[in-house]
This record gives structure tokens, C-alpha cells and sequence, in this order.
């Protein structure tokens, strides 16, 4: 089962710019991921759902 952690390391008033890590390997290495607010709760939802609650959401320091 696949462990998920999404960090949200920028969030503005429209988006959030997160980095996201499957089995602790950054799956985009390439840079940060853009989304809405809204979106990112989906994803989390959908990601916390299918890994039966092996999926958090964290925050860097600065991101807010």
C-alpha cells in the first residue's frame, strides 16, 4: 500500500504549490505542483480514501 504526503510549501489567495511524495520519493522533481484550494482537498480526499488513511497534509513553515 502507497503512503502519500502532500506539503504544501506556497499558498496564495487562488492556488497552493505543493510538492508531493509517494513511499517518501518526491514524485515531482521537476518543480512544484499548482492546484487550487479546492483541488488540493480533492486530491486529498481521493489520496486518503484509496491508501486507507496512509496520506497527510503538511505545511512548510513560511508557506502561509
Amino acid at each position: 500500500m502507497n503512503e502519500y504526503k502532500l506539503v504544501v510549501v506556497v499558498e496564495t489567495q487562488e492556488h497552493v504549490y505543493i510538492r508531493l511524495f509517494v513511499n517518501n520519493v518526491l514524485a515531482n522533481p521537476e518543480g512544484l505542483i499548482r492546484l487550487k484550494h479546492a483541488e488540493l482537498d480533492q486530491l486529498f480526499r481521493d489520496l486518503f480514501k484509496g491508501s486507507r488513511g496512509k496520506c497527510i497534509k503538511c505545511y512548510c513553515q513560511y508557506s502561509r
